[in-house]
């Protein structure tokens, strides 16, 4: 994290399904939800990405290369979030699991399955798109971490009659995702974001 900033939160993918259920009741939300989403028929993330590398003053380097393999398993994870988020009722669990499988691993995997499985069983799909400006900000050879200025273009809505139940926030956010190198593959360890907008 950096310094200065207040303490990023873990996105919960569980929490932010009883918030949509709150909002849900008191007709409007004051939230959008901290991942990506899409309709039925899937629009490919925005990505912003440039082939070169910079160091910053803490010595630390950041990569912004197209065909990262980093880079390439964290859009792949959100490709997948908004395909699976946009998926309308029944849950399929059959069909989830190993999608989640091949993306994700630890705590995320597990919350993303009961994120997406609550929202089939409330009725709700999220439709829109993220536009990506992702960098890797580290990468040991076992776990990486890519920070992306997000801007989550994405809505939650209620199947049964197309109604959005959340307020659209315009701005960016910082996420900063973790992952991890599991039998060759990189896979979306933690997934978190803090409060304050970003600028890209």
């Amino acid at each position: 994290m950096d310094s200065g900033r207040p303490a990023a939160r873990r996105v919960s993918w569980s929490a932010l399904t009883i918030a949509l259920l709150v909002a849900l009741l008191a007709g409007c939300s004051d939230e959008r939800s901290d991942a990506g989403g899409s309709t039925t028929t899937v629009k490919r993330a925005s990505t912003t990405t440039a082939s070169e590398s910079s160091t910053s003053t803490t010595g630390v380097t950041t990569t912004t290369v197209a065909g990262d393999p980093v880079i390439d398993a964290y859009l792949a994870f959100w490709d997948m979030y908004l395909e699976l988020g946009g998926t309308p009722p029944p849950f399929n669990a059959g069909g989830v699991t190993p999608r989640l499988e091949e993306l994700t691993t630890g705590a995320e995997k597990a919350q993303l399955f009961e994120f997406l499985q609550k929202n089939a069983a409330t009725g709700l799909v999220l439709r829109g798109e993220i536009e990506h400006s992702p960098t890797v900000a580290s990468n040991d050879g076992s776990v990486a971490v890519v920070r992306d200025c997000l801007d989550d273009r994405i809505g939650v809505y209620r199947v049964a009659d197309n109604s959005r139940v959340d307020t659209d926030d315009p701005a960016r956010r910082l996420y900063t995702v973790s992952l991890r190198q599991e039998g060759g593959k990189w896979r979306v360890e933690t997934v978190t974001t803090g409060p304050e907008p970003c600028t890209v």
